[in-house]
């Protein structure tokens, strides 16, 4: 099941939370090895310590599959705020200069959440940071009170005093830059990926809108053709009655008409069978590759005997199975017939094994696929023949699609084009 935002919202403050905490300890270890301040360690370790605890709650529930709802990205900033308010009470107030790190969780509710949430942690972040105005633990100076400086050196040390708040005000504002920058880099990045997945399922659900139609479509038409391929069917026999055997020509021609005609009633019948079979509807059959494509391989001969098609699957491991259809086999079969009508003379295809992929490649000596062919095919119902209507490759685009397959095509260096087929294989045991 895909993410949804708040997820990814959730695991990037799991992250951020994990950074806060090694710069909180780093800091204590500073504030007490370098600049000798007196802390109260130990309750600031175990304020720190509820932080690790809650964030290993957070690693446990990021591995659960329940949604990750906004009230609870909200308790989790709010959290936040609670824990950054107790740390700076033992650590000078609202005179520490990060102070201010109460506006990164504000920020990041106001970026990702609707605004009532910005307004209630607004006010938490305000009440918290107004009662540490007057409730606070003084963050004594370590080397005053190592040294005893006399009533002399006071204005010396309110400087120096001064100028650490200074430093500190810049350190902390260097860290809510970065921090701000980095989570609302990462809330956009996510956004983006969002709208990307919504305009893909977006152009796939008009995909499938047109497939529907097509299919109705199809249905319609298979059921008017039924009538005129019959009435053809008895006018060509009555024909071949009547035509004297000595015109051997003409009875060709009849028999080449005859042989369509059962062609088109053969697809028909198809597609009625094929409706009725929900193995071909849902997943198609389970089939061993070779297997497949010798009896598509004999197939195509019937249909184009005049073709001059080069053959090659040698190399595909015998065992393989292929999840196949009648949609699919029509599909192959119309990439092929396409190739063989540009290059009648030329025409390969090979297969081969590719880890758990199977490759299909059809090459041919034809003119090759103009820009807006190669921009449209596959997209939309497009043909560049006198007499085509562009959907042999549309839907056969669609079935490779639809078996978790990939189809590309393109202009080959020399001469022709190439067809690119990638379909997943199963290996039996």
């Amino acid at each position: 099941m895909p993410e949804s935002a708040n997820y990814f919202h959730l695991n990037r403050l799991f992250v951020l939370r994990n950074i806060a905490i090694a710069g909180q300890l780093f800091a204590v270890l500073i504030t007490q090895l370098w600049l000798k301040i007196d802390l109260p360690v130990l309750a600031i370790s175990l304020i720190i310590l509820q932080i690790t605890l809650f964030n290993v709650f957070v690693w446990i529930r990021l591995r659960q599959p329940k949604a990750v709802s906004e009230n609870e990205i909200f308790i989790h900033l709010a959290f936040d705020v609670l824990a950054l308010a107790l740390l700076l009470y033992f650590t000078g107030g609202a005179t520490n200069p990060f102070v201010m790190l109460f506006l990164f969780p504000l920020t990041i509710t106001v970026t990702i959440l609707p605004i009532r949430y910005a307004w209630w942690l607004a006010a938490l972040a305000v009440i918290c940071y107004s009662l540490l105005m007057f409730n606070y633990q003084a963050l004594p100076n370590g080397h005053d009170m190592a040294q005893g400086m006399d009533h002399s050196m006071h204005g010396q040390a309110v400087s120096s005093e001064y100028d650490l708040h200074l430093m500190g005000m810049w350190l902390a504002f260097i860290l809510n830059a970065c921090l701000i920058t980095y989570y609302v880099y990462g809330m956009s990045h996510t956004l983006r990926i969002q709208n990307k997945q919504l305009a893909q399922a977006r152009e796939q659900s008009i995909r499938d809108e047109q497939m529907v139609i097509l299919g109705t479509l199809a249905a319609s038409t298979a059921h008017e053709l039924g009538t005129p391929l019959g009435t053809m069917s008895l006018l060509v026999s009555e024909l071949e009655a009547e035509i004297s055997d000595d015109n051997e020509q003409v009875h060709k021609d009849l028999d080449n008409l005859k042989n369509q005609i059962v062609r088109c009633k053969s697809s028909l019948s198809d597609l009625s069978a094929s409706v009725g079979m929900s193995s071909d509807l849902y997943g198609g059959r389970l089939e061993n590759a070779v297997e497949y494509f010798d009896r598509l391989k004999d197939e195509i001969v019937l249909i184009r005997p005049e073709s001059n098609i080069q053959y090659g699957w040698d190399d595909l491991n015998p065992v393989s199975q292929l999840r196949t259809d009648r949609t699919m086999s029509l599909a192959l079969i119309n990439i092929i017939e396409n190739a063989i009508d540009v290059s009648p003379d030329f025409v390969k295809w090979i297969m081969y094994s590719d880890q758990d992929k199977l490759v299909i490649e059809i090459l041919d000596h034809g003119p090759g696929l103009s820009n807006k062919a190669l921009e449209t095919i596959g997209k939309q119902p497009y043909s560049e023949k006198e007499l085509g209507l562009g959907l042999g490759l549309y839907l056969a685009y669609a079935a490779i699609r639809r078996k978790a397959g990939q189809i590309k095509q393109t202009n080959r260096r020399i001469k022709g084009s190439r067809t690119l087929i990638r379909l997943p294989l199963e290996t039996a045991e």
